[in-house]
């Protein structure tokens, strides 16, 4: 039995380990560069024990495709993580992606020689397909770096969680059947490559005490590699952060289990004394049934609106049309997103959580909260899919609504807003209504938001994706003016809301990192009835008032309790744009969870003017 084989692959492994972690942690201390040393040369000897039990050839085929498997652990996330943080973060060594990719070589090497034993097509076929989910994880992260530039955090992973079905999908077909056939193929290729080279024998013959030793040491490295809670692939980078993730996710259940005590403590009473003169007459339309919507938009930045920016086309006909009517409709042209995805902004916006305070989501009341307590049945309509048992905080908050209920796909298509409208038929117009509607509205693949027919109808051309993007701000238009149409003839409307969770760079690849300030300037204006105004004039006026401020939409639940006018102990009115007392200026304002500063946008070059 020769020995030389096994100790030039524990010397490879051993260098490169310890390469990548002196060269991508140059800011640790010696004690802990020599702990990892320690935990890589024990590593490395341990490694190679399956081979020198049968003395086989560092250059045999399953030996160099274990070999593969290990070197792109060992690599892929230290690199693209020192690539992407270098200036911030000079050390990350509590990841155990080295370690992994040496104890892996172990595991695979002596899984392949117990499998062998009993058949060279089952080690090929099974030790291939193992190698293979193996290697996509590296070979996924390297993706993302290549697609966006960074090495793949919290705000990436997020959305790979919670994206549903037919958004992945829309999303791959982005790439056009081109790319996507060819990531197919690579898979099977990489399949087939690594079931061939496993599909040899480990060596001529086995003595018993051979595959005994083995067998025992596969148990070992599958205990230490494998364990749920401290295992060495659950400490690796980009599993512990989507590790992380998930059980963020999962601790948003809190926010059903303290339902109860919130609604406990929770006390709302309306405001008096803000009606005009003819109080009585204003007095009486008030407490007739009324109906208040909010329409969250997605992905809708202003800066392709015709009705807060000069296009080439007009983009908003029916909103460019309501803005002159500006006794009604308020629009509002420095409204900010806090986040540049869904889930992340519509936490914040739809409960106290906000960038500007500590509160935690599960223990925030949400305007569904408020508004029931102010007399509301609350309906919820949405377009965007249900995400079921990884339920984000939205679906949470609309769950507790009256009603909520999702458009169902069509033969796993999804539905254009449009469909939203007929639910405004459902909404009881003998009560106090909050309708909540939440839409698809421009978000990627922007061709797919609105139909051809309406294309062909409104002379819109489908060209590349800025055209389609505004193509869809188009038909968005005409669904809100069919949202209030409707509202207005039957529910006796007084008062709709309507904003975007985020905005978007439509020639630019969705990212999750922060590309500029189109991904946050986002639509928002309000509309007023007579009789609103006339019974809540002082939050009329000031709204008025406010138009040119600036705003986050993180503090919409503080803005919706202004609009309903009340009074509560988790109300803060110098948060709400309703309220005199509105404390926010363009200087102290944030976005991207408070990483960004609105002040430094450099599209805002009017000092104010919006677009």
């Amino acid at each position: 039995m020769t020995i030389i084989f096994p100790v030039i692959i524990a010397l490879v492994l051993l260098t490169v380990g310890d390469s990548v972690f002196k060269r991508y942690n140059m800011g640790l201390a010696r004690n802990s560069l020599g702990q990892q040393m320690r935990r890589y040369i024990i590593g490395a000897v341990q490694a190679v024990l399956p081979m020198a039990l049968t003395g086989v050839s560092a250059m045999s085929a399953p030996i160099l495709a274990a070999m593969g498997v290990a070197l792109l652990w060992m690599g892929t996330y230290n690199i693209l993580y020192d690539k992407t943080h270098r200036a911030s973060s000079p050390d990350y060594d509590n990841h155990m992606d080295i370690a992994f990719g040496i104890y892996i070589f172990g595991w695979l090497t002596a899984l392949h020689a117990l499998l062998s034993a009993v058949s060279p097509v089952l080690a090929g076929v099974a030790v291939g397909i193992v190698e293979t989910l193996l290697v996509l994880i590296p070979l996924a992260q390297i993706a993302y770096y290549a697609a966006y530039g960074i090495c793949i955090d919290d705000a990436g992973m997020a959305p790979l969680i919670n994206t549903y079905f037919s958004e992945a999908v829309e999303f791959v077909k982005s790439f056009g059947k081109g790319k996507a056939l060819a990531a197919v193929l690579a898979i099977v290729l990489t399949t087939m490559v690594c079931m061939v080279a496993n599909t040899a024998r480990w060596s001529e013959s086995h003595e018993l005490w051979q595959l005994a030793v083995t067998a025992a040491v596969f148990v070992y490295f599958s205990i230490y590699i494998w364990k749920p809670r401290h295992g060495l692939f659950v400490r690796c980078g980009a599993i512990n952060l989507y590790i992380d993730v998930r059980n963020y996710n999962r601790s948003l259940m809190r926010y059903k289990t303290g339902m109860e005590q919130r609604l406990a403590d929770l006390h709302v009473s309306p405001k008096g004394g803000t009606a005009t003169d003819g109080s009585k007459e204003a007095e009486e339309s008030a407490a007739k049934p009324h109906t208040i919507i909010m329409v969250i938009g997605e992905s809708a930045c202003r800066d392709y609106m015709s009705c807060f920016a000069e296009q080439p086309f007009e983009t908003t006909p029916w909103e460019s049309r309501m803005k002159k009517d500006e006794d009604y409709f308020l629009f509002f042209r420095n409204a900010y997103s806090c986040a540049m995805q869904t889930v992340p902004s519509l936490e914040r916006v739809l409960t106290e959580r906000n960038q500007y305070n500590d509160k935690d989501f599960s223990d925030s009341c949400s305007i569904v909260d408020i508004a029931r307590k102010a007399g509301y049945t609350i309906r919820w309509f949405s377009n965007q899919s249900y995400i079921g048992i990884n339920d984000t905080s939205v679906t949470l908050v609309a769950n507790t609504s009256d009603t909520a209920t999702w458009v169902k796909k069509v033969g796993g298509v999804q539905q254009f807003d449009s469909s939203l409208i007929g639910f405004l038929d459902d909404v009881d117009p003998g009560k106090n209504n909050l309708v909540v509607l939440h839409l698809k509205g421009s978000h990627f693949n922007y061709s797919n938001r609105y139909p051809e027919s309406y294309a062909a109808e409104n002379g819109l051309r489908q060209g590349d994706d800025v055209e389609c993007y505004r193509n869809s701000i188009h038909f968005t238009d005409h669904v809100l003016q069919q949202f209030f149409e409707k509202a207005k003839q039957r529910l006796n409307l007084q008062a709709m809301v309507y904003f975007s969770d985020h905005g978007g760079i439509p020639d630019m690849r969705r990212s999750p990192r922060f590309l500029g300030f189109k991904m946050v300037r986002i639509p928002m204006w309000i509309y007023l009835a007579d009789e609103y105004q006339k019974a809540h004039a002082q939050v009329a006026s000031t709204l008025k008032a406010h138009r040119d401020m600036y705003f986050t939409n993180d503090l919409v639940y503080d803005l919706m309790c202004g609009i309903l006018d009340i009074e509560s102990n988790h109300y803060d009115e110098t948060q709400s744009l309703a309220s005199p007392a509105y404390r926010y200026t363009r200087d102290s304002l944030l976005t991207y969870d408070g990483r960004i500063k609105i002040k430094d946008d450099d599209l805002d070059t009017q000092g104010g003017s919006g677009a």
